[in-house]
């Protein structure tokens, strides 16, 4: 090989690290901070309106910013243990955990798939949800609020328990009944 031909080797090479090495350092992995998150799942009964919450996930955010500061987050894997929502009701959550095959499948994961950003603050992301072992996209609305290097995410979704194949848990014989419809809610702060 030339001489020349060589050295456009070398810089062709050395153009393509550098990009690479840009490319790592533009995109950051962001941890979920301890004690400052909580996850609230709402919904209904023929008896009254309920709620379970936790604040015991684990997980990250990998994030980059564009030329004004305007966050793309390019991925996140979220992993929250089932029976660490409480409702505050021995019972409810009993049937609950049996109505999300806890034992067989003990955890809910959100596998982000895109985020569409429409400014710093407001966007939307689309995961892939898994809870009791069956997994389907959602869309959650996001709201993002940075402080120095952490990142304090809220959102919210909507679904049907029978999207993800969970029989709504009755009660009392069958005589309380949970409704098919629930919405999550979150805050999570990401933080290193």
């Amino acid at each position: 090989m030339k001489s020349g031909a060589k050295n456009r080797v070398k810089i062709l090479s050395l153009v393509i690290l550098m990009f690479a090495a840009f490319s790592l350092q533009a995109q950051q992995k962001v941890n979920l901070k301890p004690n400052s998150q909580e996850y609230v799942v709402k919904g209904t009964s023929t008896l009254h309106d309920w709620h379970m919450t936790s604040e015991e996930a684990v997980g990250f955010i990998t994030v980059k910013k564009d030329a004004n500061g305007v966050p793309s987050f390019t991925g996140s894997e979220i992993t929250l243990k089932a029976e660490s929502l409480k409702s505050g009701k021995k019972g409810m959550d009993k049937n609950a955990y049996k109505a999300l095959k806890t034992e067989e499948y003990p955890s809910i994961e959100f596998v982000l798939n895109n985020c569409t950003m429409e400014s710093a603050t407001k966007g939307k992301a689309t995961a892939k949800l898994t809870i009791a072992g069956f997994s389907r996209d959602v869309t959650f609305d996001i709201e993002v609020e940075q402080t120095g290097s952490a990142y304090t995410i809220k959102g919210s979704t909507d679904f049907r328990l029978t999207d993800f194949k969970i029989d709504p848990p009755t009660a009392l014989m069958g005589t309380v009944k949970t409704g098919d419809d629930v919405t999550i809610e979150f805050k999570a702060t990401f933080q290193n």
